[in-house]
């Protein structure tokens, strides 16, 4: 591990910020050992039309601050600064990181941005009195609700603070930068003031609209397809083609009461097996389903084979070492947990805890140049599980796990979140990741993973597939293929008739299986 050298940093501050990021930054940099120093300068700061947006919208949806930690005393020996309040000087006479929001400069080009409800893309700037300056970072944070500014504003600072202090780390160690780009010249800070008053319209209407839908609809609502794959002919899978298939899928029935999401196909002793997550509505927790599917085409099950007092999801499952493992979603209990099959399908016990202390989503094992790695998506720093990709690696399956020191290696809501099992394809390492810069699990995403060691990741993301038009859904969201048999799930909006359907006719109508369930096409 590179020693890291203690750096003095001070942060340049606007008089009048509107988050606390800045300072949670200070915080996380002193937490890393560096000395750190604030000090407030005149620069684009929050306006009075953004105060009263954001007390609009704690009334409305409760919000909470966060403790604001303690601003430490300026520093004048700094040897790096990191500005945050404005636009930079073009000639920096420190080393100087600045992070820009599309292009724009401080809280008030975030706020442009995020006032028009779109997720801003955040570049690192470094001038060092060299050409100019360069772009050394780039992330794209995911926004969970968009339509909520003071939530979205805490999700991009928080996203800063991790880019920049990734950038601080490789400084501090004197690593070079993984990318750089010459960026031209500075654009001008930006002004937001008549946008404020429209947004504040703007979020009581969505406020309202959020009410009559939840009264109205069940929200987003799964369902699990499959189809048998053959390689290199038309019904070839996805991971092979790269492009949507043009057999259809059938899907596996549910009565509206419950849906069926995260698919994983595995084949054991002749028999094929589709496992995924069961969230039943009633009790608002998933648990962990298995079907099976017959060789003539029929789905027999489904069978609860995992059931926890918290939240179950995407159930990753693969054999090693002549056993039968799953690595089931834990986040609930911010936890990655390892289960063996004390009896398949359906008797599971946990044999271990990888990785403790973090809400991860999504965990995908993979084995890459002789060790093993987890990909997983985290919650945390502020940061949003749609979009920081954290990496942890060990030499056996039972750990010890170490995390990536670049973690979280990635931020961008396109193509962070795991969207099931990599794959290899003409000899290199793939990953299916949710494309989350829409909605969450709006599309998938294919990327090519060029770099994968103990000091960097690096991928490249090359098809982008959302849900063709004929099938009415508004997102895909997982994809797996084994024993020959492909798993997709995809999700949209059904109304609340099936209730009213129950209440008229009896249990009957509960507990009958509808295969054709129909999302609605006007969300």
């Amino acid at each position: 591990m590179t020693a890291l050298r203690r750096l003095r940093v001070e942060l340049r501050v606007a008089a009048d910020p509107f988050g606390n990021w800045p300072l949670a930054l200070a915080d996380q940099l002193q937490r890393d050992g560096h000395i750190v120093g604030v000090a407030s300068v005149p620069g684009a700061s929050a306006q009075a039309s953004l105060q009263l947006l954001k007390a609009l919208e704690q009334t409305l949806f409760g919000l909470t601050e966060a403790p604001t930690p303690p601003a430490p005393p300026p520093r004048e020996d700094a040897d790096l600064v990191i500005d945050l309040a404005g636009a930079p000087a073009g000639h920096a006479t420190h080393p100087t990181l600045t992070p820009t929001f599309d292009g724009l400069f401080g809280e008030a080009g975030a706020a442009s941005v995020l006032l028009e409800r779109r997720a801003p893309r955040i570049d690192i700037l470094f001038l060092d009195g060299g050409e100019g300056p360069r772009c050394v970072a780039t992330g794209t944070p995911a926004l969970e609700d968009r339509m909520v500014f003071t939530r979205s504003f805490e999700t991009v600072g928080a996203s800063a603070a991790s880019l920049l202090r990734s950038v601080v780390r490789r400084i501090a160690a004197g690593e070079p930068f993984l990318r750089e780009a010459l960026v031209e010249g500075f654009p001008p800070p930006s002004s937001f003031a008549v946008q404020a008053a429209g947004a504040a319209l703007s979020t009581l209407s969505h406020k309202i609209r959020g009410r009559l839908t939840r009264i109205a609809a069940r929200g987003d609502h799964f369902k699990v397809g499959w189809r048998q794959v053959s390689r290199g002919d038309r019904n070839r899978p996805i991971a092979e083609s790269l492009a949507w298939p043009e057999q259809p899928y059938a899907f596996l029935p549910d009565d509206g009461r419950r849906y069926f999401a995260d698919p994983f196909v595995f084949a054991h002793e002749g028999r094929c097996f589709i496992f995924c997550e069961e969230f039943v509505y009633a009790t608002g927790k998933g648990l962990l389903t298995a079907f099976e599917l017959t060789p003539d085409g029929r789905i027999l099950g489904g069978w609860p084979v995992l059931e926890q007092p918290w939240h179950l999801s995407y159930p990753h499952i693969f054999a090693r070492d002549g056993e039968i493992w799953m690595i089931p979603e834990t986040a609930a209990v911010r936890r990655i947990e390892l289960y063996r099959a004390e009896r398949f399908p359906d008797r599971w016990t946990r044999e271990a805890i990888l990785v403790d202390d973090i809400a991860a989503a999504d965990a995908t094992l993979t084995e890459h140049n002789g060790r093993l790695w987890l990909f997983a998506t985290a919650a945390r720093d502020g940061l949003s599980d749609w979009s920081a990709l954290h990496l942890f690696h060990a030499e056996r399956l039972f750990g010890p796990w170490t995390a990536h020191p670049g973690n979280p290696t990635l931020i961008d809501a396109g193509a962070a979140r795991p969207a099931g099992a990599t794959f290899v394809r003409e000899g290199v390492l793939w990953r299916p990741t949710q494309d989350c810069s829409q909605c969450y699990g709006g599309g998938l995403t294919f990327c090519r993973v060029e770099r994968l060691d103990e000091m960097e990741f690096r991928q490249t993301p090359q098809v982008f597939l959302t849900p063709p038009t004929s099938w009415r859904a508004q997102g895909a969201h997982t994809v797996n293929c084994a024993a020959g048999i492909e798993v997709i799930d995809v999700f949209g909006s059904i109304l609340r008739r099936y209730d009213v359907r129950a209440a008229l006719h009896g249990a009957a109508a509960r507990s009958s299986p509808d295969a054709n369930l129909d999302f609605e096409t006007n969300r």
